[in-house]
């Protein structure tokens, strides 16, 4: 799609030339945006909002942007998504080059994400699961925060053998997308990678087995429904003063450190842990942003990139908590004490997420192939197996291989 800089420039001059009662400096009237549903993303929503957008937040999104995106015209202006969302929608063609469009050439460098010479989202904060661990129980049991996830379990036993809790440690081991995160988090923790020769899949070994292996560990002390646990759920078990131990998102750090303390209680933020005597943290680095729709008008493409770089500013950093919300890449950002788990997991040598178009689909088949394992109901090497041979089907479908 071919974008008219003289109507971009039309379009954005009358927007951001206007003035509003809802304090929103441009419209955002007819446009609609899809997004996940967390604090952080929340608060930029409700920004969107103000300036006239419609929006959406469902956890399901990762399920859904690519139809939402392949409709013409797209069903969402925007989708706020994250390293994973950009790497399949910008691989099928279905994300507008923003280079043009008037405000983009003035952001930060870091909220400029570029693919092939041409700006394709804008990213508005940095994420990173680490180790968020109850500090005044492990005072009150004598108890060092644990580094490696061997420690963790050390840990999650010493605080069920005491009484404290009976499932204090918890996870986002939801089957489907989280599921296969964890998968992926914790083979980061191995030093080896998921691909090998290009597409060719590379988990089918002893850094695969040694991953499932180890979420077995992890699951076989968490609350039986761990299957159903995302990280709405993780949040929620911390504020409630039912689990003491997660490796979860950055984005999260906030709400479970006031709800420890709502409970008389404090959090620890440290880095993701470490697995098998290995340095390589169980994590990886994310952004989260906008991007736009293809499928959209020249005008729609304008107005939906002003609604973006107003609801992404220091006039909402400075609004109720949001400064403490996550990692922001906004100007005016200043790190708070919930954002030492990221810096620490980031410091730990943790690699980002893989931006390679085919990692959503080995994404897909962890996510679909590995319960069973966890079940009890097949080997790890089966699993494995089962992993590789729906990968190789689905990427060789998708000319990756």
């Amino acid at each position: 799609m071919k974008f008219n800089r003289i109507a971009l420039v039309a379009t954005a001059a009358a927007l951001f030339g206007a003035s509003y009662a809802n304090a929103c400096a441009v419209d955002g009237a007819g446009l609609s945006i899809l997004s996940n549903d967390f604090p952080a993303i929340n608060a930029i929503q409700a920004e969107a909002r103000a300036c006239g957008a419609e929006t959406e937040e469902n956890a399901d999104v990762n399920n859904l942007f690519l139809d939402a995106l392949s409709a013409s015209p797209a069903a969402y202006n925007i989708v706020i998504g994250a390293n994973s969302t950009f790497s399949s929608s910008n691989a099928g063609g279905l994300l507008a080059s923003i280079s043009d469009v008037p405000g983009v050439a003035d952001l930060p460098a870091p909220m400029k994400i570029m693919q092939d010479g041409e700006v394709k989202a804008i990213a508005f904060m940095a994420n990173a699961s680490h180790l968020m661990v109850r500090q005044d129980i492990l005072d009150d049991l004598g108890l060092a925060v644990p580094t490696s996830y061997e420690e963790v379990l050390e840990v999650a036993d010493a605080m069920k053998a005491a009484g404290v809790m009976e499932y204090p440690l918890t996870g986002r081991f939801a089957a489907g997308w989280n599921l296969a995160n964890e998968f992926v988090e914790i083979f980061q923790a191995t030093g080896e990678s998921m691909f090998a020769d290009g597409a060719n899949p590379n988990v089918n070994n002893a850094a695969g087995l040694a991953t499932l292996n180890m979420m077995k560990e992890l699951t076989s002390r968490m609350n039986p429904d761990y299957l159903t646990f995302d990280s709405n759920a993780v949040q929620a078990q911390f504020e409630a003063g039912e689990a003491a131990i997660a490796n979860n998102w950055g984005s999260r750090a906030a709400k479970v450190a006031a709800g420890a303390e709502a409970l008389g209680g404090s959090i620890t933020h440290t880095s993701a842990p470490t697995m098998g005597g290995g340095s390589a943290p169980a994590g990886t680095l994310w952004w989260d942003g906008f991007m736009f729709a293809a499928n959209q008008s020249d005008e729609e493409l304008a107005a939906a990139v002003a609604v973006a770089i107003e609801s992404a500013d220091a006039e909402m950093l400075g609004k109720g908590d949001n400064a403490g919300l996550t990692v922001w890449l906004i100007d005016g950002y200043s790190p708070t004490p919930a954002a030492t788990g990221v810096f620490a997991t980031a410091n730990a040598g943790a690699k980002a997420y893989p931006m390679v178009p085919y990692m959503g689909t080995l994404h897909t088949a962890i996510g679909a192939e590995i319960v069973e394992f966890l079940q009890g109901a097949e080997s790890a090497e089966q699993a494995l197996a089962d992993v590789e041979a729906a990968y190789v089907a689905a990427a060789t479908e998708a000319g990756y291989l």
